[in-house]
């Protein structure tokens, strides 16, 4: 069996589960939006570009911050999740800021080139990030920022729901992302990708998060509201009972006293400049 696209697979997740995107349980991805967009250091009348922008997390932060004299455009593969940032910029009476559908490996140019660029929990979804991030250099004026979030290392707490799940997903069924892994397992492996795309002055900065849910229900229900859907769907419909059984007897397991589950995740945000050219003395 061959290998799915990621890029499909990816794109009809995320299409999938954007209805609910973060319409279930504690907040999550807005959270790290907002932080990355503080990372980035977005200012007034600046034009970002927010690459697999998803229904808004960075982007409407972002928005915020430029004002009506800047400049948002996300873009994302997904056409749910373009449909749902475009109606918050709509409710919010916006005309600085618009999304549409378009490849993170293929970024829009700006005119007057882009003075950041975005990408939160994005381009380790991505078949070839190493051509991702030469592509965004390129976008970038000189100065420019790119800003982006990625995971820290796996808490091993949450191996045993990993593995209640997976092991029930047919090999070769699913494209091989590496989330925290490859590319993406250190600072010192993130900060080769972008030197070699040219690339200075990186900064990284890991967070630690504690994100409560209140009983293993709403942990399942939020595990299909976002990209991880793509795994739920994988796993055959005979398999899928027995799964969410063996999930929810060891989520059971990792209740708190007062019922909850708290789900610790490290998120590594990562800033790097295009740098200006040199003048000769």
């Amino acid at each position: 069996m061959s290998e799915p696209d990621t890029k499909t697979v990816v794109a009809d997740a995320f299409h999938a589960a954007s209805a609910e995107y973060e319409q279930v349980g504690p907040e999550f991805f807005a959270l790290f939006g907002r932080t990355l967009v503080e990372k980035a250091m977005v200012e007034p009348g600046m034009r970002v570009l927010d690459v697999g922008c998803g229904t808004g997390a960075a982007l409407l932060p972002a928005a915020e911050a430029v004002g009506n004299t800047g400049r948002v455009l996300g873009i994302d593969l997904a056409a749910g999740m373009v449909e749902r940032v475009e109606q918050a910029i709509a409710e919010r009476g916006w005309t600085h800021a618009e999304a549409k559908q378009g490849d993170a490996e293929d970024p829009p140019a700006d005119p007057a080139g882009w003075d950041r660029i975005l990408a939160a929990q994005v381009l380790f979804f991505l078949p070839d990030p190493a051509q991702a991030v030469t592509q965004y250099h390129r976008r970038l004026k000189p100065g420019g920022v790119l800003a982006f979030s990625s995971w820290g290392p796996d808490n091993p707490d949450w191996a045993p729901v990993h593995r209640a799940l997976f092991s029930h997903i047919p090999e070769g069924s699913m494209p091989k992302l590496t989330p925290s892994g490859g590319t993406f397992k250190s600072d010192d492996t993130i900060s080769e990708l972008l030197e070699s795309a040219g690339f200075a002055s990186i900064e990284h900065e890991t967070i630690t998060y504690d994100i409560v849910y209140d009983d293993p229900e709403q942990w399942l229900r939020w595990s299909r509201s976002h990209g991880a859907i793509a795994f739920w769907d994988a796993i055959p419909a005979d398999e899928l009972e027995t799964a969410r059984n063996e999930a929810t007897a060891v989520l059971e397991s990792m209740r708190t006293a007062d019922g909850t589950l708290h789900m610790v995740i490290p998120v590594r945000y990562t800033v790097a400049m295009r740098p200006s050219p040199t003048l000769p003395h």
